[in-house]
């Protein structure tokens, strides 16, 4: 525990994002590192092809680096990933939310699960939720729950699956 302590205390002074070690992070490393390994084990090789277009589209809109650890959470890494929501790609884009930031979505078309188009429309949409909340916690769990929540709580809302969610970012 001391060392991942010292450790995220490290990175926290050099990053916009909260890196603070708690019990629920404590919580979400061991469920990551112990009980879903054979799934990190898949996400960090398909994360060799992904991760550059992930960075690239931070960098081109000045976003941290950090962010590239959403579509491994939303989609593991998956850009024909489909939510029981009808969340789609690698960056879970539900269809109003894709239309919104100029993903093309047709009977033909799904630019939702195009790796390029969605990281650009996904680093779009975090730069306006941070925008709005001036906050990367709060922009997450907007991304996660929707705007509408974050204002309508004053704050990440008391869903736990979105509370979950910003934790593991």
């Amino acid at each position: 525990d001391e060392v991942i302590k010292q450790r995220l205390a490290a990175l926290d002074r050099r990053t916009p994002m909260d890196l603070r070690y708690t019990q629920d992070v404590k919580n979400a490393i061991a469920m990551y590192v112990v009980r879903k390994k054979d799934l990190v084990s898949r996400v960090m090789g398909r994360g060799r092809y992904y991760f550059p277009i992930f960075e690239a589209g931070l960098d081109q809109y000045n976003l941290p680096f950090e962010l590239r650890a959403l579509p491994m959470i939303e989609s593991a890494l998956n850009p024909l990933a489909t939510s029981p929501a009808g969340a789609k790609g690698l960056w879970q884009f539900m269809y109003a939310t894709g239309k919104l930031q100029g993903l093309e979505i047709s009977s033909y078309v799904d630019e939702r699960s195009d790796p390029v188009k969605s990281t650009d429309a996904a680093c779009r949409y975090l730069l306006k939720l941070y925008d709005m909340f001036d906050s990367w916690e709060l922009a997450l769990a907007a991304y996660n729950a929707g705007p509408e929540a974050v204002d309508r709580y004053g704050g990440i809302p008391p869903y736990p699956e979105t509370r979950q969610y910003v934790r593991q970012v």
